[in-house]
């Protein structure tokens, strides 16, 4: 490691912030200046834990601000670009594929006609290319233009506008020309993307036309059904890895029923549908001295296991996640307790398994914070108080970080406003720049804080992020896109269980604790609404007259015309769009392949059933 580098406990949290953007920019550029490994569990882990929800730790990690052509496009993506909730063991897969049959049967989809594919994890530079333009993935939500490549070299390979991939180089032309030079593939193609003029050896890789940008669309693939994963998820996954012919780290378990995607739908940070396998990290024993108890904004309260100190995989270990109170209390993790940990590229390790009791668990009665009362919930421990400064100072970090157009505002600013008794968002806004000096900010300092107000309010956000970031109980990202595509923002005021419930994706539990919260945080967000945010809204649009205008309509099989275009157009007529057939489904568009017993439940329940063919004559 560069020696100029401060150890991680010299370094204050804003510090170790900067740092780690820095660090992650440089290795996105292709010039680390830590490896991986100093990274990931060192570095970021003591971020999480000194603070578990700060936001660099709850977002897609950017890509680094290319040095390319002045004047470059921003490019926002259609669709988000996540990242792949992560599994390492078969026991992870199988609880995988034991969601997916439970979302199917809700959707009356048998679990022998589930599919899934398995294709290699590329371990390059994540892209996206459509309408005639590649860009990186950025932020998740807008990236750079980075089209020029294709005309240095960069070989598309599918052809133009084939959606997500990865830029990679061909791993035996890099161990065989570039490996003594560059400490990793996706080093050198990070480099060479970003670089205005081409070093000779990127120049060469282009001309010998290795460097490619393969959509996740031209991979081979394994097509297996649910018994295929629960019983052999390993041999699956080595059989697609071994024939990639670029850098990989895993593979990536998708489900191909689009019923059952839509209804699973997306966190903030993944896809429910899909998972990506990598292999068992180093496992150690070791023994746990002690148990921090963090308050999320939630108000759970999380245990963070203080262990003796162990080397594993060349970084010292000495705090591993305990997951939640219920796991604590389950396995008796108490101090002297003998336990196994795992490090599988999680931020901070995990525990895997008690091998020798200690004491017995003790699982505290108050907030470490606030110190009012905790209860357990489930297998969750609650800070009962709704005004503890942990959980204020949490949700407030959220919002900010979910909104994803406003800078400075991270743990220190926030902790600051909290400490002078500014908790609600409203509040932060109506601030001037005399105030936050007065709060002990310099003159500089607080001028930027209330020009990044200005611009948070100013420059164009989604409604559905928007929405996101008010922390609503079990309402996050991809969510609130759905719900907003039935129900215009303004009227969640007066929200119902049954309005929600009627919408594919939600269930009876987030039916009734959605609307709930929203009762509670709906004085805030009307008044942020007030402060005339500029919102780019995916409110349903003005109803129209069409022949499906106020229909409930589901569309099933295989289409000409691709799925989601359907179901957009449909929209837009004035149809709501369903995932799956019930009692109020008026119209089922069948394509190729579907199952008989869908067609025959429609016809059951009275639903019109019509081909592609049909249905395009009707709405034309």
């Amino acid at each position: 490691m560069n020696q100029a580098i401060k150890p991680v406990a010299e370094l204050t949290t804003e510090e170790l912030v900067n740092f780690l953007k820095a660090a992650n920019t440089s290795y996105r550029n292709g010039n680390p200046i830590i490896d991986d490994s100093t990274y990931d569990h060192i570095y970021l882990a003591e971020l999480a834990l000194r603070e578990p929800d700060h936001p660099f730790l709850n977002s897609v990690e950017p890509e680094a601000e290319l040095e390319i052509a002045a004047g470059t496009k921003k490019i926002r993506h259609v669709n988000p670009m996540l990242s792949t909730d992560k599994a390492y063991s078969q026991e992870e897969v199988t609880a995988f594929v034991t969601r997916v049959i439970k979302f199917a049967e809700k959707l009356s989809i048998a679990e022998s006609d589930l599919r899934f594919r398995i294709t290699p994890k590329l371990d390059g530079m994540a892209a996206n290319y459509s309408r005639d333009i590649l860009a990186t993935r950025g932020n998740g939500q807008l990236g750079n233009d980075i089209s020029r490549n294709l005309e240095r070299g960069l070989l598309a390979l599918g052809g133009a506008n084939t959606g997500v991939g990865e830029i990679v180089i061909s791993e035996t032309y890099f161990n065989e020309n570039l490996k003594d030079q560059f400490s990793h593939p996706r080093n050198f193609v990070t480099g060479l993307i970003g670089a205005d003029n081409l070093s000779k050896e990127a120049m060469e890789a282009m001309q010998d036309k290795v460097v490619h940008f393969v959509p996740y669309s031209q991979l081979n693939n394994e097509l297996c059904n649910t018994e295929a994963l629960r019983d052999d998820v390993e041999k699956l996954c080595a059989k697609v890895e071994a024939a990639c012919e670029y850098p990989v780290d895993g593979s990536v378990i998708d489900v191909l029923n689009l019923e059952v995607r839509e209804a699973m739908g997306s966190t903030n940070h993944h896809h429910n549908w899909q998972i990506a396998k990598k292999l068992k990290g180093e496992t150690a024993v070791t023994s746990v001295e002690g148990i921090t108890w963090q308050t999320g904004r939630t108000g759970r309260i999380t245990p963070v296991l203080n262990v003796k100190t162990i080397n594993l995989s060349g970084a010292d270990i000495s705090n591993v996640t305990g997951h939640n109170a219920g796991n604590i209390k389950n396995l008796n993790v108490g101090i002297g307790a003998e336990i196994e940990i795992v490090r599988s590229g999680e931020v901070i390790p995990k525990l895997l398994g008690v091998l020798k009791e200690g004491a017995d668990a003790d699982i505290p009665l108050h907030c470490q914070t606030c110190d009012a009362p905790a209860e357990m919930e489930r297998d969750f421990l609650v800070c009962q108080n709704p005004d503890c400064s942990a959980k204020v100072e949490a949700r407030l970090l959220h919002f900010f970080n979910v909104l994803g157009n406003v800078d400075l505002f991270g743990p220190r600013t926030i902790s600051t406003l909290v400490e002078n008794n500014i908790r609600e968002l409203p509040n932060i806004y109506k601030l001037q720049a005399e105030d936050f000096e007065g709060m002990g900010f310099g003159a500089k300092q607080a001028t930027n804080l209330v020009e990044q107000l200005v611009r948070s309010r100013t420059e164009a956000v989604e409604d559905w992020r928007f929405l996101a970031a008010f922390g609503i109980d079990h309402l996050g990202r991809g969510d609130s896109r759905k719900l907003l595509r039935v129900h215009q923002l303004m009227d969640l005021k007066n929200l119902t269980p049954e309005q929600l419930i009627d919408i594919p994706g939600f269930g009876e539990i987030t039916a009734e604790s959605i609307p709930r919260s929203l009762a509670t945080r709906w004085p805030v967000i009307e008044a942020m609404l007030g402060l005339d945010f500029t919102l780019l809204s995916d409110e349903p649009v003005e109803a129209i007259e069409s022949p499906i205008s106020g229909k409930y309509i589901v569309f099933t099989g295989s289409m000409q015309m691709p799925r989601g275009d359907m179901q957009e157009n449909a929209r837009r007529l004035g149809a709501t769009v369903q995932t799956s057939v019930n009692k109020k489904t008026q119209i089922l568009v069948i394509g190729d392949k579907v199952g008989a017993k869908k067609i025959e439940k429609a016809k059951t329940l009275g639903t019109q059933v019509l081909t592609e063919e049909d249905y395009i004559a009707l709405i034309s």
